[in-house]
């Protein structure tokens, strides 16, 4: 079930990209965004009812939720539409795989989660990788304080994306928030939070009547939106956010492909060089201490290497006998 988790998470937010670069035009980003998560919203609240999901919870968790929704679904991705205007998506891929660090690192600050060898080395490996693939875009970066404007914009998204994970991970842990409706109201703050924003900046809510723009909202609002996180989050619950989040080291790889196709992209030797240690580096994550525990290895002190798995939190809540 984590790998075909991680499968979906990896093709949806491989293809996203895509989706950005065509809401980037006449429509201001930050708008976009708040399109964006207002419709997946709207599939998520559709989706709770046909399900018949339970969606009250007390002002505290709904306190939380507008946290996550703050997160996750507003802030960071103004930051990385924005940062999309100043760099090629190739580097924007790779400042967001510093999400695995962000998580690592937020996740022992904040969750006291112990941090396993395997996850760490194969996290820098991961992303000395995506380095090597992308390394001909950083060198024909346009300018320098364009790559800086870039940079920071993307590093700050990122963070704000990793600090949205470790909140959403306590929700689901201690909080006991259900995944999918949690999603569900955390992609409604988030929409209302970035339209409120727009409203103070002064931006206009237009839309572009053209089927670019709208096949790009649509899709990135259902399957990049309302599908991919409430799988990711799913996942972040199972195996816990440092795990988790290195899908976001391996989707760039899928937007490398559709490049490949649709704009001729080049593969150079380190560009293979690259996807083969990004690919090294996923098994490494994803299966190292169990291949190890089979094969007899063990970690220091006599016991076998583990990363902390958090049990999974079903969609509905506690089960009633």
């Amino acid at each position: 079930m984590n790998i075909v988790l991680y499968a979906v998470i990896v093709l949806f937010w491989g293809t996203t990209w895509i989706g950005i670069k065509l809401q980037l035009g006449s429509v201001d980003p930050a708008v976009s965004v708040a399109y964006r998560f207002l419709l997946a919203a709207v599939c998520m609240f559709v989706w709770t009812g046909v399900r018949k999901l339970p969606m009250r919870f007390p002002l505290r968790s709904h306190l939380r939720l507008a946290l996550v929704g703050l997160l996750m679904y507003s802030s960071n991705y103004v930051l990385f539409y924005y940062c999309s205007e100043h760099l090629v998506s190739g580097l924007v891929s790779i400042i967001f795989c510093l999400s695995v660090g962000f998580n690592i690192l937020n996740g022992r600050l904040f969750l006291k989660r112990p941090v396993s060898r395997t996850v760490v080395l194969g996290s820098l490996a991961g992303v000395l990788g995506l380095a090597l693939v992308f390394g001909n875009d950083i060198t024909h970066t346009k300018a320098s304080s364009e790559l800086l404007t870039g940079v920071l914009l993307g590093l700050g998204a990122t963070l704000l994306f990793s600090l949205g994970n470790i909140t959403s991970s306590w929700n689901q842990s201690a909080g006991g928030l259900p995944i999918v409706q949690s999603t569900a109201w955390s992609m409604l703050y988030g929409g209302v939070f970035t339209s409120l924003g727009c409203l103070a900046a002064g931006n206009s809510f237009t839309v572009e009547p053209s089927f670019r723009y709208l096949a790009g909202l649509v899709y990135l609002s259902v399957c990049g939106s309302a599908i991919a996180f409430v799988t990711y989050l799913t996942l972040l619950s199972r195996i816990g956010p440092d795990r988790a989040a290195f899908a976001t080291v391996a989707f760039p790889i899928v937007s490398l492909s559709l490049s490949t196709v649709f704009e001729d992209y080049r593969w150079s030797a380190l560009a293979v060089l690259g996807v083969l240690v990004v690919l090294a580096a996923n098994a490494a994550i994803l299966a190292g201490p169990r291949l190890r525990r089979l094969l007899g290895g063990t970690a220091p002190g006599g016991t076998a290497e583990t990363t902390a798995e958090p049990r999974p939190v079903p969609e509905s809540g506690p089960r009633r006998g």
